[in-house]
């Protein structure tokens, strides 16, 4: 982890999310710094979808299939760019 703190601002505790160094604590790590939570894929680890889906303050929007209506990923976005 050393080499990724490249900055004085960026302390030990803001990359925990990263310890495990592997593809789950990289999707772990980007959740804890978006402003919302999308799934693409209906593959997703049940660790995963259980620890977003108790995320409070972000809107996680659920995969619902590779040909279902993207009117809530529209939404979503609408409601960012608005910030």
């Amino acid at each position: 982890m050393k080499h990724a703190i490249i900055n004085a601002n960026i302390k030990d505790k803001d990359l925990d999310a990263f310890k495990e160094s592997d593809n789950t604590a990289l999707f772990r790590g980007g959740a804890q710094y978006a402003d919302a939570i999308t799934f693409g894929s209906d593959q997703i680890e049940k660790k995963l979808i259980e620890e977003f889906g108790k995320v409070k303050g972000k809107k996680v929007v659920p995969f619902k299939g590779w040909d279902s209506d993207l009117t809530e990923y529209l939404e979503l976005y609408n409601d960012l760019a608005g910030k």
